[in-house]
């Protein structure tokens, strides 16, 4: 099993392939469905892209995706929100329903998100 590789080299292939599987890059969206820079704003959806997958995420609260013009528009600072991993069709109604407020992307948003 000599291949002319000594034990450095693995652990020097190693380290660049675990450096490799760590790199994330995020795109967050706020309260009107506008990509913003920085988390440091409410987050509202984000996208996750990592060894070229993207992950989908929104914001949840009691186990339903939060509507920021909804009931608990004046609240928000004070609730348990949570972000939880969808998928993209559940993300895309949600998103759809941040940049144009017609409920109708929030329905179909919930409903894909209970049906899994």
């Amino acid at each position: 099993m000599n291949d002319g590789k000594g034990l450095k080299d693995y652990v020097n292939d190693l380290q660049e392939f675990e450096n490799a599987q760590v790199k994330k890059e995020y795109i967050y969206f706020n309260k009107d469905g506008k990509e913003i820079d920085n988390d440091v704003d409410k987050v509202y959806a984000q996208v996750i892209i990592q060894n070229k997958k993207e992950y989908y995420q929104v914001v949840t609260y009691q186990n339903a995706l939060l509507d920021p013009m909804g009931k608990y528009q004046k609240r928000q600072a004070y609730l348990e929100t949570k972000m939880k991993k969808v998928d993209k069709q559940t993300f895309n109604f949600y998103l759809t329903y941040l940049q144009t407020n017609n409920s109708i992307y929030l329905t179909r948003a919930n409903r894909s998100y209970q049906n899994g």
